[in-house]
């Protein structure tokens, strides 16, 4: 049984991760490591200087361990959240799921496999959370070897409950709720729901902050031994016992909370198991099946109706990203997450911190200040980054189509740069709101307007020279495709390096400002639309399929 189990599981991960036929690129992210690797300092700096303040203080009061359960709880939490999308993309609405049902497998061996996919992206993340933050932790706690062991221990056992909690649920949802008649809602509604979730316990959070009860709640719990851990970690177990086994390493009480931990990792994956072989293939079954309709006359008439080229092929692209689920969630709802976050916590903050900004605050560092906000919303542009790649292996037809290549690029363009204007007019609204002066919001709307052209020409020529065209699941995109991240990083470090010189130069005026900041994105915008302009070719498209 084990050994089937293996074999389909190591199948199914060289069919996500094996690289033959294709080409290789590790030099691009060989040099975007090299480059980041000053930004990833400075951060991982700032981090440690952070957690050390946070750590020193709360010890004055003996409630150090606070630390180690907050950061447990979100870590839960955000794998949690992120493991429901994976796990509808993974386990229900792959192509490939259709072609293992009639394998000689068991549905909790099919699961174990299809599960292994979302758990390495898990474990990745939980090695960018939890992994700095033991070390650094450890090393300003004088903490003994055992703390140490038992982090890894919680590394390798902890991101397991939290996607052994979702997957249950959601293979219990699949099985006695009938979505199989809207199969393509049910993968936007899940995705979009996942987000009004977050945002739901955001508001219910902060709607019920009352201070002086609070004041009083943490009065009480300070005065207890571990009283704050308990008081954070209340609603989730398994942080708790984690946070305390690492708090306790040096006695046996550590070694005890350790083996609780491991024991609701044992019952989580032995409940997984016994969900997806009683559940699992029941909800995919359900899946299978779908509903057809028919066109009437009069939409039939206007889907044949002579349009422009361009217009139309801007249709084609806009339809396919809100058609298709996957899409619709990574390259336009996930774009809101940051100002719609921003604008709740602007509308329920009442310490009005955000709204005192602009008096506190110089013209220049004001404008610096949205510029970099702007960058981190724009630079991440995922539906330029897959522009090409999201034609898999149809990509080929455009050779054929009478249409010609730059109609076809300027609609791929304009599709991505008119998705991420959306959220962006968000941002114009808040800054509305907080009252920022319309000199300063107009400046910072046109120089933000330009690096969004130029951010969506530099992520679509990334695409475009190194694509993913041979893709069975359209999540493949995003999950095995680190460059896009990388990318965006590389754009935050490198402009946030600009702004930072412009911060400490000698300039004083609003106006000069301006000037320096929107010239330097013209003359770049103005190179990369040129070399877009004369390098790019139908050779460059042919040269995708023969490469």
């Amino acid at each position: 049984m084990m050994r089937n189990t293996w074999t389909v599981t190591w199948t199914m991960l060289k069919m996500q991760y094996t690289s033959a036929g294709k080409h290789s690129n590790a030099w691009i992210y060989i040099f975007l490591a090299v480059m980041l690797v000053p930004f990833f300092m400075i951060l991982l700096n700032g981090i440690s200087s952070i957690i050390a303040a946070a750590y020193h203080f709360l010890a004055e009061v003996n409630q150090e361990s606070l630390l180690l359960g907050f950061v447990l709880l979100v870590l839960a939490a955000v794998i949690f959240i992120l493991s429901i999308v994976m796990i509808l993309s993974a386990f229900y609405f792959s192509d490939d799921i259709t072609a293992y049902i009639p394998l000689p497998l068991h549905p909790y061996q099919l699961l174990i496999g299809k599960a292994a996919n979302p758990l390495i992206y898990n474990y990745l993340l939980s090695a960018l959370l939890f992994l700095p933050f033991l070390f650094i932790y450890g090393s300003i706690s004088n903490a003994p070897l055992l703390f140490y062991i038992y982090g890894f221990i919680l590394f390798i056992i902890f991101p397991a409950i939290p996607f052994a909690v979702a997957a249950m649920i959601l293979m219990f949802i699949m099985r006695y709720v009938n979505i199989a008649k809207n199969k393509d809602r049910s993968k936007i509604f899940m995705g979009i729901g996942s987000l009004l979730f977050i945002i739901f316990i955001n508001v219910i959070v902060r709607l019920n902050m009352d201070e002086a009860a609070l004041v009083d709640m943490l009065t009480t719990y300070m005065q207890e031994q571990e009283g704050l851990l308990r008081m954070v970690t209340v609603i989730y177990p398994p942080a708790y016992f984690g946070a305390s086994s690492l708090h306790f390493a040096g006695s046996w009480f550590g070694f005890l909370f350790l083996i609780s931990v491991i024991g609701i990792f044992a019952i989580s994956v032995f409940l997984f198991v016994v969900a997806g072989q009683r559940f699992y293939l029941k909800g995919v079954r359900g899946m299978s099946s779908g509903s057809m309709g028919t066109l009437s006359d009069k939409a039939s008439s206007k889907l044949t109706k002579q349009r422009a080229i361009r217009k139309t092929y801007i249709r084609k692209e806009i339809k396919i990203i809100l058609r298709t689920p996957v899409f619709l969630m990574q390259c336009v709802v996930q774009t809101f997450f940051f100002p719609i976050f921003l604008t709740i916590i602007l509308f329920l903050d009442t310490s009005e911190g955000l709204s005192t900004l602009t008096q506190t605050t110089s013209d220049k560092k004001l404008l610096l200040i949205l510029f970099m906000l702007s960058i981190v919303m724009l630079s991440g542009n995922v539906t330029a980054s897959t522009a090409i790649s999201r034609d898999g292996a149809s990509q080929k037809l455009n050779l054929f189509l009478p249409i010609p290549l730059k109609s076809i690029i300027y609609a791929k363009l304009f599709v991505a740069y008119a998705i991420t204007i959306i959220p962006f007019i968000i941002m114009v609204a808040v800054g509305v709101y907080i009252h920022i002066p319309w000199h300063i919001l107009v400046s910072w709307i046109c120089i933000a307007l330009v690096y969004n052209w130029l951010s969506t020409m530099i992520n679509f020529m990334i695409d475009l020279y190194h694509p993913k065209l041979h893709w069975t699941d359209e999540q493949e995109l995003f999950k095995g495709r680190y460059i896009l991240f990388l990318l965006s990083l590389a754009q935050t470090a490198i402009f946030g390096i600009l702004t930072i010189i412009i911060w400490k130069a000698n300039i004083t005026s609003f106006y000069p400002t301006v000037l320096i900041l929107g010239s330097i994105m013209l003359i770049l915008t103005c190179i990369v639309q040129g070399y877009l302009s004369k390098k790019i070719k139908l050779t460059t498209l042919q040269n995708i399929e023969t490469g």
